[in-house]
């Protein structure tokens, strides 16, 4: 594996870690995972971790800004690479339900969280997708519009949500201050106001989502709601707020659409 295979975000979310380790200890955190698929083995050791910090403190800005400056240190090989990779280069939706499931904030026996993530290579077409309301609409109404017909909804289900989005005020938060993920956590509140739910615990998860990519460039993300939007049958309808969640991921160059329902 050579830091030309890496994307740029996984590269930004390593340098990121390394930038803001303080000690060999805070990079021996258990963040840096071992990758399974190339053996039993061990993964960054604290001869190695001293080293990178050393490395770093000879750099002009005392920071690493360029993944060649990493990989250019003795010990980063082949497993080290891999290693890095595997604990750094799940995307922010992956890694987003995962917490949510495995941190049992919610159960996947009655409450399905679904996520369904666009990645658009090229930069401009990406910028240009996003910065155009209209555009973007029609972006998700097309893309909502292939998931119905994919899971063999009826005709009027499908002409029903896309006309929705068509019409829905789109409520926008960045990720610049908490308020988006202030947002996102009062989405699933409202599936379970008055049950079990832990506001506390949401608000962790929805913070980590919003700010996976924080200390790298870029690491903005956009959360803009459709305000109004009724899923007919993405997810089988239970309990389900009449809103429909759209992640834009700069770092990742991609969109997601979130849907869940909560059956109780």
């Amino acid at each position: 594996m050579s830091n030309t295979t890496i994307l740029p975000w996984v590269a930004n979310r390593i340098l990121a870690f390394f930038n803001a380790a303080g000690s060999v200890a805070e990079i021996l955190d258990g963040t840096i995972q071992d990758d399974p698929t190339d053996g039993a083995g061990r993964t960054l050791g604290p001869t190695l971790a001293a080293r990178i910090l050393r490395e770093r403190s000879q750099l002009p800005r005392l920071r690493f800004t360029e993944f060649s400056q990493l990989d250019a240190i003795a010990g980063i090989g082949e497993g080290a690479l891999r290693d890095l990779v595997f604990s750094f280069g799940t995307p922010a939706a992956e890694a987003f339900q995962q917490s949510m499931y495995h941190n049992r904030v919610i159960y996947r026996e009655n409450w399905p969280l679904e996520y369904f993530r666009t990645t658009i290579a090229e930069q401009q077409e990406f910028n240009d997708l996003v910065s155009d309301e209209a555009h973007f609409r029609r972006w998700v109404a097309d893309r909502v519009s292939t998931l119905a017909t994919e899971r063999a909804l009826a005709a009027p289900q499908r002409e029903d949500m896309v006309a929705q989005l068509h019409t829905n005020y789109i409520d926008t938060y960045h990720n610049s201050t908490q308020a988006a993920a202030l947002a996102l956590a009062l989405w699933f509140y409202e599936f379970d106001a008055d049950n079990w739910f832990s506001w506390a615990r949401i608000l962790q998860e929805t913070d980590a989502y919003l700010n996976h990519h924080q200390g790298g460039f870029p690491w903005y993300m956009e959360l803009r709601f459709f305000r109004g939007f009724r899923n007919r049958g993405i997810i089988p309808p239970g309990i389900t707020p009449p809103d429909l969640p759209v992640m834009v991921n700069w770092p990742e160059q991609s969109i997601t659409l979130w849907f869940s329902t909560l059956y109780d």
